[in-house]
């Protein structure tokens, strides 16, 4: 498990450099790109992402996941908090942020974190470099909503609304990748 653990937490501070590699710059397509780097590392590295696990939940142990998203959490807030803290442009950034995607109505946020479930699934199946910047750069210009990387958006604005929302857009990215997972699916006559 301590192996498990370890991935975990570097794939959250690799999606937390990602976040603040996206609010940092001002051209908002930069911003979609370099994130990508962060699920690039973590698919090369083989490191445990939720959102990049759920889909394939048949061959994982709900244990296990639940750890990985735990520890995805404590992985996200290091970078992010640890910059926010440092820069107040940055606190400022996510605070603005964090109104904007929770301000987003409950089946907003659902159907947003489906299509970004849809999203990881893919890249995480098809580990290819092209789709996987693809993937990031559709699910960040289009507004769509991941679980690891709204965290902090929920650490530094908390209220149990966000709380409930942000529930609400880990529904989603589970269901979205589960979904993919089993359209994708191909049954052997």
């Amino acid at each position: 498990m301590a192996e498990v653990i370890k991935k975990a937490v570097l794939a959250g501070i690799l999606v937390g450099i990602g976040v603040m590699i996206n609010i940092s710059v001002d051209n908002r397509y930069v911003g979609a790109l370099l994130f990508s780097f962060a699920l690039l590392t973590i698919i090369k590295c083989e490191l445990n992402l939720y959102t990049g696990k759920i889909g394939f939940y048949r061959s994982q142990k709900p244990k296990e996941l639940a750890v990985i998203l735990l520890f995805n959490l404590a992985g996200v807030v290091i970078p992010t908090l640890g910059v926010a803290v440092c820069r107040k442009e940055a606190y400022t950034a996510i605070i603005e942020t964090s109104a904007v995607k929770f301000g987003h109505t409950f089946t907003e946020l659902f159907v947003y974190g489906v299509f970004c479930g849809v999203l990881m699934y893919v890249a995480s199946y098809a580990k290819d470099t092209v789709i996987t910047i693809f993937c990031i750069m559709i699910f960040i210009l289009s507004g769509y909503e991941h679980c690891i990387a709204d965290f902090i958006y929920l650490v530094l604005n908390f209220s149990v609304a966000h709380l409930m929302k942000f529930a609400v857009i880990l529904l989603g990215n589970s269901a979205g990748s589960i979904a993919t997972n089993f359209l994708m699916e191909t049954k052997k006559a």
